[in-house]
């Protein structure tokens, strides 16, 4: 089950927080999404071009480039830990059988090969906004058409904290009217191994509400406070709730949705984007305390989830351990489809 409006959200509020007034409060800062339900196809043929899917090989429009990244501003610190496996003695892997050793050494080599070139990103999802908005309400400065091709760099998988992640992540967004060709996968993304391998999964779209969550910047925005009881009460609510937590497989509103509010693993995701756009390093909380920061800080309720793409077994599709990757935008950003500038956050348990 899936909220279809907020009202909903309110009456499942309501003795939640034993305030009616506060649950209504609430409620009205519940956000439109359209949520994808997956299945797996064994010919991905059965996908028409230019529809929503997950996995797979693209649709993109001729003459458009498969996007690629070049090296990392932190190159060194990340080839690092790979080339000293590539070196490091046996007695490293006492558990392990000679052939295992030989084989983890050459993987860390291969890593540091990848690393250390342009490399091709990996395709993910491609977002059909006309059947999007067709399926549901979204948020109105969302495309009304259009496709949106989301490619990552599933060999090293960045989190998204530190400015440096920006490479590992492209957006592709095509016009509407755009003739696509579906594109093979070039050969140095067919030889990662079997779990960077996606495979394709048909979407079927539906509309839903999802409620505001607790780890959010809008919460300050919007004056709302819980005494400590209610936010305790809350926290159990948002967690047991089928409707809120964060679920895998494709089979609800928790896993794959276009916008809307999260299903957070960790924490708030606003204020993360807003430093981390700014150049800071959000690894620790030093960013989040700096008092020099207060002025990008007070911008995070300007970021709006693009796309949230959960873990699902069934097309090879994880992130961490059961994992989410979340996409966000600048409202400002989004209206005029600087799709450049999105920012990516990966969290798992």
């Amino acid at each position: 089950m899936n909220y279809a409006h907020s009202q909903e959200i309110a009456r499942a509020l309501e003795p939640v927080l034993e305030d009616a007034a506060l649950a209504q409060q609430l409620a009205a800062q519940a956000r439109p999404a359209v949520w994808l339900q997956t299945t797996a196809v064994e010919d991905e043929a059965e996908i028409a071009s230019g529809s929503t899917k997950l996995g797979g090989c693209p649709d993109l429009p001729a003459g458009v480039a498969w996007p690629e990244r070049g090296r990392y501003p932190d190159h060194e610190q990340r080839v690092k830990p790979h080339r000293d496996d590539s070196l490091a003695p046996d007695s490293r892997w006492r558990w392990a059988r000679p052939e295992q050793v030989q084989l983890f050494r050459k993987e860390a080599l291969q890593h540091v090969a990848r690393l250390e070139s342009t490399f091709p990103l990996s395709f993910v999802a491609q977002i059909n906004f006309a059947e999007a908005r067709s399926a549901g309400t979204l948020d109105a400065d969302f495309p009304e058409s259009g496709l949106l091709s989301v490619f990552y760099d599933l060999m090293e998988q960045p989190w998204g904290f530190d400015p440096a992640d920006a490479c590992a992540l492209k957006l592709i967004f095509s016009e509407g009217d755009a003739e696509f060709e579906r594109r093979p996968q070039p050969p140095a993304l067919l030889e990662l191994p079997d779990h960077c391998q996606l495979a394709p999964m048909a979407c079927e779209l539906h509309a839903c509400v999802t409620a505001l969550p607790l780890e959010s910047a809008q919460w300050g925005s919007q004056g709302l406070a819980l005494d400590e009881e209610q936010r305790d009460r809350f926290v159990e609510w948002w967690f047991d709730d089928a409707q809120n937590a964060a679920s895998s497989g494709g089979e609800d509103s928790g896993c794959h949705r276009i916008g809307g509010w999260p299903t957070p693993v960790q924490g708030d995701m606003q204020t993360e984007c807003a430093l981390v756009a700014a150049g800071h390093y959000c690894g620790n909380g030093d960013a989040y305390a700096d008092e020099a920061t207060r002025a990008v800080r007070d911008t995070a309720t300007q970021w709006l989830l693009l796309l949230q793409i959960g873990s699902d077994e069934k097309g090879g599709m994880g992130w961490g351990d059961a994992g989410q990757l979340y996409l966000w935008m600048r409202r400002d950003d989004l209206r005029a489809r600087r799709f450049d500038r999105a920012r990516l956050v990966l969290q798992c348990c």
